[in-house]
């Protein structure tokens, strides 16, 4: 696996490419997530790119896909494209998303457009509340097929907290919390600004990364459907 020790640095060129392809049409082409400062791994994360452009139309968006192609083997992951006109009509609809990608960025070329987003407190928890759930769901759900290997378990565990940390973030934002970038940090600031006693996120975490026997881990993602559970309770009483 390709090491990138300077994301930023690394990812300029490609967006040089996306510039010269499309031109005029280019609104701005914005670095966000881990790659533009926040818990990036050298050897594991993905580049992540939001270009807004003229117009979403399907030619559009398509003339890259020889661009897309190349440097998704890269590990630069496909673009998210929009258009100024989309932004503004899907904050109240993303508001999570959208915070997430404010948290941590980084402005390659044009317009800083993240800059106007404004995410209300009311959208921001009505989807809070829908991802807990629906991700709580998926916890209970697929406990009984992946306990029968420790490999399924860690697997779980792992996607699911990837899953989980946008959602994170927007619990602290409710709380008025500072959100950090590191994911050991964001589970701390999550367990305490909740009140997560034990820190099951930060246990559950620790023993998806390996070394513990089949019966702990078991005992460590219950503790973690747990707190999903206390956090859902949490929001629906605020």
């Amino acid at each position: 696996m390709k090491t990138i020790s300077d994301p930023s640095g690394y990812v300029q060129p490609v967006a040089e490419e996306y510039v010269a392809l499309y031109g005029k049409d280019i609104v701005s082409i914005v670095l966000y997530g881990s790659a533009a400062g926040g818990d990036f791994h050298p050897q594991r994360s993905d580049i992540n790119l939001l270009i807004v452009v003229s117009d979403m139309s399907p030619e559009l968006i398509a003339r890259s896909e020889p661009l897309q192609k190349k440097y998704e083997r890269q590990r630069v992951a496909r673009p998210l494209f929009m258009d100024t006109a989309y932004i503004a009509a899907s904050v109240d609809s993303y508001p999570m998303e959208f915070l997430d990608m404010k948290g941590c960025y980084r402005v390659l070329y044009g317009e800083d457009v993240l800059a106007q987003v404004k995410v209300s407190i009311g959208d921001l928890r009505l989807q809070v509340e829908r991802e807990l759930k629906g991700k709580w769901l998926h916890l209970l759900q697929e406990f009984s097929s992946a306990r029968v290997s420790r490999k399924r378990m860690e697997q779980l565990i792992g996607i699911s907290l990837k899953a989980f940390s946008p959602v994170f973030r927007g619990l602290l934002t409710l709380k008025e919390k500072p959100v950090p970038h590191k994911r050991d940090d964001l589970f701390d600031a999550v367990e305490m600004a909740y009140g997560l006693d034990g820190q099951p996120l930060q246990q559950v975490a620790a023993a998806a990364a390996g070394g513990s026997s089949g019966q702990e881990l078991e005992k460590k993602y219950i503790a973690y459907a747990g707190a999903i559970k206390k956090l859902i309770d949490a929001i629906e009483n605020n």
